[in-house]
């Protein structure tokens, strides 16, 4: 009797990888006699062109990926840098939790706060400040990887 009488043409396949697969593991136990083993992983060229694109993406970004921050200020003129300096200051005093840099791109000095991947998010945190920082706005920028934190 065959199975195609009881699974779907589906089901029959991934039962017959199921039961390779335990005949293909059982008998590199019985070969190996305690001695280690050695696998051979061998990647279809397609894979390992792709997965070299994107090693190459990655490191041309040098730890850097594109999402969105909080711009609280921009200042050009006479002492610029100082006053771009202090609302960066004043901002870390209200949110010491969240980061906050001074960028020059001529002829302002911007303070922009925060890294977020998504530019909901972002308007979420600017929603939030936008009682100390009336004036900010969202904008695109390339922002650090995000930090795993475990729980």
């Amino acid at each position: 009797m065959h199975f195609k009488y009881f699974l779907s043409k589906k089901h029959y396949f991934a039962y017959m990888k199921k039961n390779l697969l335990m005949i293909s593991i059982l008998l590199v136990m019985l070969y190996s006699n305690n001695a280690m083993a050695q696998v051979t992983l061998e990647t279809p060229p397609a894979l390992t062109e792709v997965l070299n694109k994107h090693i190459l993406v990655n490191d041309k970004m040098d730890g850097k990926l594109i999402g969105f921050c909080v711009q609280i200020s921009f200042e050009s003129g006479t002492n610029s840098r100082e006053r771009a300096e202090k609302t960066r200051m004043l901002f870390l005093s209200k949110y010491p939790k969240v980061n906050a840099y001074v960028t020059f791109k001529e002829p302002n000095f911007r303070v922009r706060v925060g890294c977020f991947r998504t530019r909901a998010e972002a308007r979420g945190f600017r929603e939030q400040i936008l009682s100390d920082f009336p004036q900010s706005f969202v904008v695109k920028d390339e922002i650090d990887y995000p930090k795993h934190v475990e729980n």
